[in-house]
C-alpha cells in the first residue's frame, strides 16, 4: 500500500505557506508574496526544508525577517534550526492551529489568490488522477479540509476519509497508527520530502520486523544534504520518472 505525503510531494505550496506563515506571525492577513519583503521570503525559501510540523513555520519567518533577510543566502544548520525553536515559549499545538486559523481566513477572504499560491507537482497529479480514482491516501502535517479544496480545485479525486492530517497537531506516528488499524495490510510504503519525518516512522514502526518501506522524495522542500541522509540512513531516494515508472 502506497502512502503519500502532500506539500512538496504532490503540491508545491510554498508561496501559500510563506504568506500565511507571515500572516500568523504579525496576526494580520496577507494575500501576496511581494507583501513579504523579498530578503525574508528569499531566506524562509531557502530554509524551508527543516520545517516538520507546519506550526513551526511563523517561528522560522520571524528568523527570516530579524536575521535571515540580512544573509539571505544563509542555510541554517539543524543545530541552529533547532536552537531557534528552542527560543519560543508557544506550545507547538497553539502554533498549528493559530497557522491554521489564519489560513482558513485567507481563503475566506480571497480563495482564488489562495489556489493561485498553489501548484500541483506535474505530471505526477495527472497520472494518479489517472490511476488513483479515489483511492489516493494522504498522510500529512497540512489540515484536511485545504488538501480536500487544493484535490478538488486541481481535480483529483480523494475521499476526505482517506486525508491523515495535522488537525489538532496529530502526528504522523499516530496517524499512520490510524492507516494500519484501518487497512489492516501486511506492509507499507510512505513516500516523504522530510529525511526527519521518514525517520520517526521507521523508529517507531520498524523496530523489529521492517513494516513500512521508506522512499525520500528527491523534488521536494529538500535541503542540501538530505539525498545523503536519507540514502545513509537506509531510505531509497526516488525521483520523480522513478515514482511514475513504479506507479505505471
Amino acid at each position: 500500500m502506497l502512502i503519500f505525503d502532500f506539500d512538496g510531494v504532490l503540491m508545491d505550496s510554498l508561496p501559500e505557506m510563506a504568506v500565511t506563515a507571515y500572516s500568523t506571525l504579525k496576526g494580520e492577513l496577507i494575500t501576496k508574496l511581494d507583501q513579504i519583503p523579498e530578503g525574508a521570503l528569499e531566506s524562509y525559501f531557502r530554509n524551508r526544508f527543516h520545517i516538520q510540523p507546519i506550526g513551526d513555520a511563523p517561528v522560522l519567518m520571524k528568523w527570516c525577517l530579524e536575521t535571515g533577510q540580512f544573509d539571505h543566502g544563509k542555510v541554517l544548520s539543524q543545530e541552529e534550526y533547532d536552537s531557534i525553536l528552542r527560543e519560543n515559549d508557544e506550545p507547538i499545538v497553539q502554533r498549528t492551529t493559530r497557522f491554521f486559523e489564519m489560513r482558513g481566513r485567507f481563503k475566506k477572504k480571497d480563495i482564488d489568490a489562495w489556489f493561485k499560491l498553489n501548484a500541483p507537482v506535474q505530471p505526477l497529479w495527472r497520472l494518479l488522477a489517472e490511476k488513483q480514482k479515489g483511492s489516493l491516501v494522504v498522510l500529512t502535517n497540512k489540515n484536511r479540509e485545504a488538501v480536500v479544496a487544493l484535490c478538488k480545485h486541481f481535480d483529483l479525486e480523494i475521499s476526505s476519509d482517506n486525508v491523515y492530517s495535522g488537525d489538532s497537531g496529530t502526528t504522523k506516528i499516530d496517524n499512520m497508527k490510524q492507516i494500519m488499524q484501518r487497512f489492516k495490510h501486511s506492509n507499507y510504503t510512505f513516500i516523504d520530502d522530510s529525511v526527519k519525518n521518514l525517520r520517526e516512522i521507521d523508529e517507531h514502526f520498524n523496530k523489529g520486523e521492517k513494516v513500512v518501506e521508506l522512499l525520500f522524495a528527491t523534488w521536494g522542500y529538500t535541503g542540501p544534504n538530505d539525498v545523503r541522509l536519507a540514502t545513509s540512513s537506509g531510505y531509497r531516494a526516488v525521483t520523480i520518472n522513478e515514482l511514475m515508472q513504479f506507479l505505471r
